[in-house]
């Protein structure tokens, strides 16, 4: 599997092959075309970008990446993104989100 990479002004995703640098796909989000301060973090196969604007983008990360989702939170977003438990927690300006499936109840 190759890397990842976000560039802040352009707001590219690309993923490369580790040892040899060759490209193998490089473009953007058509739905979150602003800047990015925070990292990228991956889990479970799919990479999450949170853009300045505060939109979430989910890519699987494979050679030729595609989007699964993109997501508004409707509120600036600085922070890198938080994976823990199996959930992913977002810090906005104003908010905290806990992103992840609930654990089933027991039948009473």
């Amino acid at each position: 599997m190759g890397h990842f990479a976000v560039g802040r002004v352009i707001a590219a995703t690309a993923a490369l092959d580790p040892l040899t640098g060759e490209v193998f796909k490089v473009d953007r989000s058509k739905k979150a075309m602003e800047g990015y301060y925070s990292s990228p973090v991956a889990a479970g196969g799919k990479v999450i970008f949170v853009s300045e604007s505060g939109k979430v983008t989910v890519v699987k990360a494979v050679r030729r990446w595609e989007i699964l989702a993109v997501n508004d939170l409707g509120e600036e977003c600085h922070a890198t993104p938080a994976i823990s438990g199996g959930k992913i927690f977002v810090r906005t300006r104003h908010a905290l989100y806990c992103f992840g499936k609930r654990p089933l109840e027991a039948p009473k």
